[in-house]
Order: structure tokens, then C-alpha cells, then sequence
């Protein structure tokens, strides 16, 4: 069992969790996630580790409530236990002293940037950091991105806050001004794929995160799976890093879309009469149709 011991509401439906983990805490790197089961009988879920204290022995989750495991997440409270977290899981992300470098990220994603942000700073880099949202309220983590960052910038869609526009728009102008040398981005699968065109054109190194469905997280259901070059590969053990320029992103969307059909289905029975448990149990056996 794992203790919470901190809990914040850091924008709509979005949550973070400090939990105490020591032995996670003491081998994660940048890049890593957690398979986290909160209550016994519930699906196991990846979530990026966004901050570790080895000392305190913690290890810090943010997750957005779009499913019934989240949003029992979500209710927890600190001083609760959560049953099962797994890891440190997948492949480190590649750190290493490239020169100026950008990092791009919309919505959830933000969190997930934020440890390979500080990585890469530490190895030497100039980082530019780029952080997009639909709305003013959507951002997060701003001011942790802020201090980690050489530069930020900062878009909404509605223009709510900071430019309006998109965070590619910002990356386009960016990668005519400046010496990239390397572009990190994670968000929206159009996002990145938009990202991947733009920096494939200038022949510019770039590095995405793709968060498919998984279902143990550990490379034995295969649901988890995406083309990347001429092969398929895991997204759980390969990854959860690709080379963008290499990612089929037809199939990746294809993949995300049954994700996000079979998320709303599970929150349409959820309000319905059927019980969270029936719900959990049909969201699983879903899942596991999906790994073919």
C-alpha cells in the first residue's frame, strides 16, 4: 500500500498526488511512468513520474479524471492508500548536451515536460520551453516550467492567456529565429505530429511521447503497441519515447480514437444506473478487445 500525503487541484479535473514510494522514488529518471491500481480489483493505468524526492521517499503523479480509474483517483483523499504502483516503467528519456533545445507541450502533457525540461537543463542545454492549452484555466505548472526554462512561452487557443494561437505556432517561428539543435514535445497526437512536420523539414532531432492504451504496462498484452519505422513496437517497454520523425501517426491515431471512444462509453454508464463496478469490469474486458 502507498500513503498520499499531499493532494492539489491543479485545473479542471486535473489532480496531483505526492505519494510515498521510496523505492520508485530513489530509481526514476526523466521520461519513466508508474502502472498505479488505486483500490484492489481496479485497472492498472500509466502515469508519467512528474517529480521524485528521494529523500522523502515520494514520487508526484498529475492525471487528468477522464475515466472511472482516474476519477477514483481523484477521490482520494491524503492519508488514503493506494493498493499498487508499479515501477519505474519504460525506457529513460534521452538527455544529453545538445546546445539549444525546445520543448513543446499542450494540456496534460505540460506535467509530463516538466521532468525532461529539468533534465535537460541540468545536462547543459538551453531550453525553450512552449506550453499551449484551449483556455487560461487549462494551463498548469507554469511557474515550475517557468524556472526550469531559459525562455517560456505560452499560448491558448481562445487567447485567454499569454499569445493566441497554437504552441506549433510558436515552434514555427522559433525554428525559423533560432539554432535548434532538438525538439521534445508531448500532448494531442495531432499536436506532435504537427511538431514532427514542422522539425522534419529543417532535419532537427525530435523526441515525442506516446501514451497508446496499455493494460499491464509491462509488454505482455500488446495493446499497447505502434509503428515506429518499419516495425511495431511497445509503447510500454520500447517506450513511452519515440524518434517523431520515425512514429506512424495514421495508426497512433487510430489507437487513440478507440481510446477515447471507449472512455466516453465507460463515462456514459457510469452516470448511468450502472454501478462503478460494472462499469470498471466492461471498461477492462473493452480493453482487452482493443489489444488485437
Amino acid at each position: 500500500m502507498f500513503k498520499i500525503v499531499n493532494k492539489q487541484i491543479l485545473a479542471e479535473g486535473i489532480k496531483r498526488l505526492d505519494i510515498v514510494a521510496a523505492n520508485i522514488a530513489r530509481k526514476v529518471q526523466a521520461g519513466q511512468f508508474v502502472g498505479v491500481c488505486p483500490k484492489e480489483g481496479d485497472e492498472r493505468i500509466p502515469l508519467a513520474v512528474v517529480d521524485s524526492d528521494s529523500n522523502k521517499g515520494t514520487i508526484t503523479l498529475i492525471f487528468h479524471e477522464v475515466g472511472p480509474t482516474t476519477k477514483t483517483m481523484g477521490a482520494l483523499s491524503i492519508n488514503d492508500q493506494i493498493f499498487s504502483i508499479l515501477g519505474p516503467l519504460g525506457v529513460p528519456a534521452t538527455i544529453q548536451k545538445k546546445g539549444e533545445v525546445v520543448c513543446v507541450a499542450t494540456g496534460i502533457g505540460s506535467a509530463k515536460i516538466l521532468p525532461i525540461c529539468r533534465a535537460l537543463k541540468s545536462a547543459g542545454n538551453k531550453v525553450i520551453g512552449v506550453i499551449g492549452a484551449k483556455t487560461k484555466r487549462g494551463l498548469m505548472l507554469e511557474a515550475q516550467i517557468r524556472l526550469t526554462c531559459d525562455n517560456i512561452y505560452i499560448t491558448t487557443e481562445d487567447g485567454s492567456y499569454g499569445k493566441k494561437g497554437l504552441a506549433t505556432d510558436v515552434l514555427q517561428d522559433l525554428l525559423s529565429q533560432r539554432n535548434v539543435k532538438m525538439v521534445y514535445a508531448i500532448g494531442a497526437s495531432e499536436m506532435m505530429e504537427a511538431v514532427c512536420s514542422l522539425t522534419k523539414k529543417k532535419k532537427i532531432k525530435t523526441f515525442v511521447q506516446l501514451n497508446p492504451i496499455m493494460v499491464d504496462c509491462m509488454g505482455m498484452c500488446g495493446s499497447c503497441r505502434v509503428r515506429v519505422g518499419d516495425k511495431m513496437v511497445l509503447a510500454c517497454t520500447d517506450g513511452p519515447e519515440f524518434d517523431g520523425h520515425q512514429v506512424d501517426f495514421n495508426y497512433f491515431h487510430v489507437r487513440m480514437n478507440a481510446l477515447k471512444e471507449l472512455e466516453q462509453w465507460s463515462n456514459q454508464r457510469l452516470s448511468s444506473n450502472q454501478s462503478e463496478k460494472e462499469s470498471k469490469t466492461l471498461t477492462k474486458f473493452l480493453s482487452g478487445i482493443l489489444r488485437n
